[in-house]
């Protein structure tokens, strides 16, 4: 679980969530996963995905609201997610062919509550609002499927009428990343850059099998300030072996010195007292 003022991301794989170590989760090359987005607050909250760089929600974002969760299964084209994500190893073949990105492997989540409705005061039988309404145009999780007949028609959340609400683009997440440096970077004769063979670890996401998860327009008010969670995607586990099944919250810690198996809660070996990692 990767947690974050009253914000919840979780990695799902096989129907399991798996365990969040030092900011990255590890699952076999070749798996397809899901992301769990919990919100906590009592507000509605407001959510953008990036993996690999890439906007996967087709340039929305998804309204759950207070106290809700979504559990998103694959890229978004218009209303529906019509391919799930699948993880894959990052070769040298793929790193000529498509690039490679220094945000590679990592799932971005940002998420902004909705600010408070101002009071209304009144005064002399007439009533002031002191405050300005915006609309946004956003993806809105339901526990139903619902697929709009025309993906230009915009709905509200709560009465289900057309509205006017006007489309939100995705932000640029380049400041808020690290450094563009290219990994594992190597440097010709004359200089020049290039890149060097990815890491066994490495791996990115592409689109797997088909699924069918329709959302619905809604919409949502002014928003507070955004935070982010980033968690990274690997399939080689940190003793260096490739990672045969995904590493849930209830897999067992084997001990390096000894081998015993213990909970995952254990801090230390139960038999000779080693640190588990």
């Amino acid at each position: 679980m990767t947690y974050k003022d009253h914000f919840v991301v979780e990695v799902k794989c096989n129907g399991k969530i798996l365990r969040v170590k030092d900011g990255a989760v590890y699952l076999p090359f070749g798996s397809e996963y899901t992301l769990l987005l919990k919100n906590l607050n009592s507000k509605k909250a407001s959510v953008k995905v990036h993996i690999d760089g890439q906007d996967v929600l087709d340039y929305s974002s998804l309204i759950i609201g207070g106290n809700g969760q979504a559990e998103l299964e694959g890229f978004l084209s218009g209303t529906t997610a019509r391919n799930k994500f699948k993880f894959i190893n990052k070769t040298k073949e793929i790193q000529e062919h498509r690039g490679d990105k220094v945000d590679d492997g990592m799932i971005r989540v940002e998420f902004a509550f909705e600010k408070p409705k101002p009071k209304t005061i009144i005064h002399d039988h007439h009533e002031y609002h002191h405050h300005h309404h915006h609309d946004y145009n956003y993806w809105c999780w339901w526990p139903y499927t619902y697929t709009a007949g025309n993906d230009t028609v915009r709905y509200d959340s709560s009465t289900g009428e057309k509205s006017n609400a006007r489309s939100v683009h995705a932000v640029n997440i380049s400041a808020d990343m690290s450094q563009a440096v290219a990994k594992g970077a190597e440097v010709d004769s004359l200089g020049v850059e290039s890149l060097g063979a990815p890491l066994d670890d490495e791996g990115i996401t592409v689109k797997g099998s088909e699924c069918y998860q329709s959302f619905r327009y809604g919409s949502v008010g002014e928003l507070e300030q955004a935070e982010v969670i980033i968690i990274q995607l690997k399939g080689l586990a940190q003793t260096g072996t490739t990672v045969e099944k995904p590493v849930t919250v209830k897999t067992k810690l084997e001990c390096p010195t000894c081998g015993t198996k213990s909970k995952s809660s254990f801090k230390f070996c139960p038999n000779c007292g080693t640190f588990l990692e």
